[in-house]
């Protein structure tokens, strides 16, 4: 999986616009899938600083280890898989891979994986319907004693995906709100 760049728009929901868009987008809470997400950084946020996240997720059966970095407007994901069985050791050492790609952008950025720890979690139930235009993805996230909703809409092209993001919002009679990354909702809340 290597790397690849994110071009993802963003909105916050309530509870009824979510519930609306499952109805609208013809899914239900029963094809989403769950995913646990772990965070990682140094003690003086290193990666914070630099607009950067490093997390593992897990899903059912297997898990990822995937760094964010600043790409201009985007986000550059850099991805290595790993086993449910390799994730779960990594957690409860409170350690990550020491090879592989996130292993060699760590380096890039100076960050040792000796210094990094996990300072927080969040679950997603997460449903998504791929289109010609992309993929749409609602999210529903716990972390602590809160729960929020989210649209986001990941496109091959920032230009074409900005029109579409917007003329979806407008169609389906949701207001405009900016929207902080799950990792900044979740450090808010602890």
């Amino acid at each position: 999986m290597a790397q690849q760049v994110e071009i993802e728009f963003k909105n916050s929901l309530t509870k009824k616009e979510y519930i609306n868009l499952l109805k609208d987008l013809n899914l239900s809470e029963n094809d989403g899938y769950v995913q646990e997400n772990y965070y990682y950084d140094t003690k003086d946020w290193k990666l914070k600083n630099r607009n950067s996240a490093l997390r593992i997720r897990l899903f059912s059966t297997s898990a990822e280890l995937t760094l964010k970095t600043p790409l201009g407007e985007d986000l550059l994901e850099t991805t290595d898989s790993l086993s449910l069985k390799e994730a779960k050791q990594f957690l409860n050492s409170q350690s990550i891979k020491t090879d592989g790609y996130v292993a060699a952008k760590l380096a890039e950025l100076q960050i040792h994986p000796e210094d990094l720890y996990v300072f927080g979690s969040l679950i997603t139930k997460r449903c998504e319907k791929k289109i010609t235009q992309g993929l749409i993805v609602l999210d529903e996230s716990s972390y602590g004693t809160k729960k929020d909703y989210e649209l986001e809409f990941e496109a091959a092209s920032r230009k074409m995906g900005k029109v579409y993001f917007e003329q979806f919002l407008k169609k389906h009679s949701i207001k405009k709100r900016p929207t902080k990354n799950k990792i900044v909702r979740m450090m808010e809340s602890i």
